[in-house]
């Protein structure tokens, strides 16, 4: 009896100094702070190496005489911040860059985010403010990404502007079954003139955007719907799917309802229509043994030019400019500036495209060192830009990267036209 009494006891102390040990030993969880704080600097020297053959040189320079080359500094900071209570939570980026270019030296200051959000259950979060949109799986191009600010690919820290809206997030996720997650995303974008998104339309208007999410069979999918009074009835559709854990295929499909197109005549004569458009967007995602990773997209703009537009349009440029020297009429050159906007607004404004890029992580076991390369290539008449950079991280939160651009094209093509004969640049970045 004595024995078993002892041997009970024996026990009983065991477990509660094995209790004891677990709570003596017990780290309380940090308590979360209601505020974060961050941001990011960078200095970035651009040099031109100029085409003084090109449309877009004669266009942009026919008053003044650069000469062979130009330089440009761009400093830049952002400031970020969020603060939550409870349910609210309260965020803000802001942007100021200081320009230093031929043309001019300017400061520029922006609310590249303002904006609140309520999260009243796991499932719903609503928004006021101004806030960053980016719909889409492309990496190039985002041709059902109505919404987006242009993107640069191959800078994706890059950060930008966002939209003012009011909307909302649902999400719901299930168990068994092939439909893992539904989410729907619901914006209303104001014009206010001088405040919120003017570049949408005249100011009262309303404008709409919708955006069905479903994961499907391990696939994302994604419906868009976009319209306003001065907006085209558009809608958009994307996929993204891993097919093996190395290997991903995207897609984006864009329809426009009555998308106003204005194509120049080499006279000069501005024809102004509207028609419905169709883009789309292919692409794919691999990654080798190695990691290297290789990324290849083909791209429809629906709104692109066809190569006989393009040489209708470089050759009216050219007609103008010869008339100035002629005659010193600066009011031609004026009337090109102002009718070749709706070209120069898009990035790539041809009707198909292809793009290539392979990027190596860390070769010859260098730390934290990152090179890549590019290709854009206009597919119609073959003209393309080439790049080369890298990144290397020396040190936590210090980025250094550089970038060569080449465009390579015969005259009157897309990347032939090009300012820039060569463009290399370097920038510095340290986040906080």
């Amino acid at each position: 009896m004595r024995s078993r009494a002892c041997l009970l006891m024996a026990i009983v102390l065991s477990a509660a100094m094995v209790n004891a040990g677990e709570y003596d030993f017990t780290i309380p969880e940090a308590e979360k702070k209601p505020y974060e704080l961050g941001g990011r600097l960078e200095t970035r020297y651009i040099y031109h190496r100029l085409d003084e053959d090109s449309a877009r040189y004669r266009l942009n320079y026919y008053r003044d005489n650069p000469g062979d080359d130009t330089h440009e500094w761009r400093e830049l900071a952002e400031f970020s911040g969020s603060y939550q209570i409870g349910i609210l939570q309260a965020n803000l980026l802001t942007h100021h860059e200081y320009a230093a270019t031929y043309a001019e030296d300017e400061w520029t200051h922006d609310i590249y985010e303002g904006y609140v959000s309520l999260t009243p259950t796991a499932h719903l979060t609503i928004d006021a403010g101004k806030k960053r949109i980016l719909w889409g799986q492309g990496y190039a191009w985002n041709p059902a990404g109505f919404l987006n600010r242009l993107k640069d690919p191959d800078d994706p820290a890059l950060n930008l502007e966002g939209r003012t809206v009011l909307g909302l997030d649902m999400i719901k996720s299930f168990s068994g079954g092939y439909l893992s997650n539904i989410g729907l995303t619901a914006l209303l974008l104001p014009v206010v003139d001088d405040w919120a998104n003017e570049e949408l339309g005249e100011n009262g208007d309303l404008n709409v955007a919708l955006k069905l999410y479903l994961l499907w069979h391990d696939t994302d999918l994604d419906f868009i719907y976009f319209n306003g009074p001065q907006q085209p009835c558009s809608f958009g559709f994307d996929f993204a799917k891993n097919l093996a854990e190395n290997f991903e295929v995207h897609g984006e499909l864009a329809f426009q309802e009555d998308v106003p197109h204005t194509t120049i005549h080499t006279s000069g004569n501005i024809r102004q229509t509207e028609e419905d458009q169709v883009s789309c967007l292919l692409g794919l995602r691999y990654l080798n043994a190695m990691d290297t990773t290789f990324i290849a997209e083909y791209y429809h703009n629906g709104g692109g030019y066809s190569r006989d537009e393009m040489e209708d349009f470089f050759t009216y440029q050219q007609t103008a400019f010869d008339q100035w020297q002629a005659t010193g009429n600066a009011l031609l050159m004026q009337q090109a500036n102002r009718v070749s906007k709706p070209y120069y607004s898009q990035r790539h404004f041809g009707e198909d495209y292809g793009y290539f890029k392979v990027s190596q992580k860390e070769p010859f076991d260098i730390l934290y060192f990152n090179p890549w390369a590019t290709a854009i290539v206009n597919l119609q008449d073959f003209s393309f830009n080439v790049q080369a950079g890298m990144t290397w991280t020396p040190m936590t939160n210090l980025e250094l990267n550089f970038r060569i651009s080449i465009p390579v094209g015969a005259s009157k093509t897309d990347f032939g036209e090009k300012p820039d004969a060569l463009r290399p640049e370097i920038w510095i970045r340290y986040y906080f």
